[in-house]
């Protein structure tokens, strides 16, 4: 649905610290990602050639900051992440995956001055980390 020119519109980031190559599918609650830069050597998150679980929670955050411009096919507000919470994860380093990941965000509250969802990395339906995350609307 979105590559990741449109990705890199839609979010403050830009060049390799955009995570997400592509948006699958999303609907009014959720979006569906898909990353494959978890395993690069240059991933710019990439310590000492590991990845560490933790940092699976920006490929969520990506994923929950595409989720409204998506929807509405603009940027409607900038805003800044402020809140992980409840990250569990179930691997140390995602850099030994050699699978895509599947980056999952659903939205659990949202109204005028924030915004908070769930998030999920899986592969082939087996889930590597989970958390929440919480943003506030400039």
């Amino acid at each position: 649905m979105l590559g990741h020119a449109e990705i890199e519109a839609l979010i403050p980031h830009a060049g390799d610290m955009v995570l997400l190559d592509r948006v699958l599918s999303y609907d009014e609650k959720s979006i569906l990602c898909v990353a494959v830069n978890h395993c690069a050597p240059d991933n710019p998150l990439q310590a000492k050639g590991c990845l560490p679980a933790i940092c699976g929670a920006e490929y969520g955050a990506q994923a929950a900051a595409i989720h409204g411009p998506a929807i509405a096919g603009v940027i409607e507000r900038a805003g800044q992440l402020v809140l992980l919470r409840d990250i569990v994860w179930q691997i140390s380093d995602l850099s030994v995956i050699r699978d895509p990941l599947m980056v999952h965000a659903a939205c659990l509250h949202k109204d005028g001055h924030s915004l908070a969802y769930g998030f999920r990395i899986t592969v082939d339906d087996h889930e590597l980390l989970r958390g929440e995350c919480g943003i506030i609307l400039a």
